[in-house]
């Protein structure tokens, strides 16, 4: 083998091996994201309960508050995730979404609508600590906390 060509393969082998040592390097940086990434979401993560606050004919308890779910119904029907005693209240009347650190409130085509801080939604709407919601006439507090709310 003559001289040229060991250089050549010396050449070969030191390229391939600085290529790997990039590859390797970015593939450590680029999981090193993903994972601050991941943790910086974890952080932003907002948990949220609703405090009833009461209804317009003082039956409904002001002193009990709902855990929210990631995706939360409302509505008269024992299948939703927070039950609304009120003949003003559909079956399924709202629904509570987190979706990218935000918490929005939909009606769900409810017959009497949905209320927030006193004004019918029509369309999806952001929700912000210490926001009011009206379903029929039970009234609840928006509380907004980034600790993970215990029932």
């Amino acid at each position: 083998m003559s001289i040229e060509v060991t250089v050549f393969l010396l050449r070969l082998l030191g390229g391939l091996i600085l290529a790997g040592f990039l590859l390797a390097l970015f593939y450590m940086i680029w999981r090193s994201l993903i994972q601050m990434t991941d943790t910086l979401e974890a952080e932003q993560t907002r948990y949220a309960r609703l405090a009833a606050i009461g209804d317009q004919d003082g039956e409904h308890r002001p002193d009990k508050s709902f855990a929210l779910l990631p995706i939360t119904s409302l509505g008269r029907s024992s299948s939703n995730a927070i039950v609304v005693d009120n003949e003003y209240a559909s079956a399924l009347h709202a629904t509570i979404v987190l979706e990218d650190g935000q918490w929005w409130i939909e009606d769900r085509e409810s017959r009497n609508g949905t209320q927030l801080n006193n004004q019918r939604i029509q369309q999806r709407t952001a929700l912000a600590d210490g926001d009011e919601i009206r379903i029929g006439r039970c009234r609840y507090r928006l509380i907004l906390t980034k600790q993970r709310a215990t029932s």
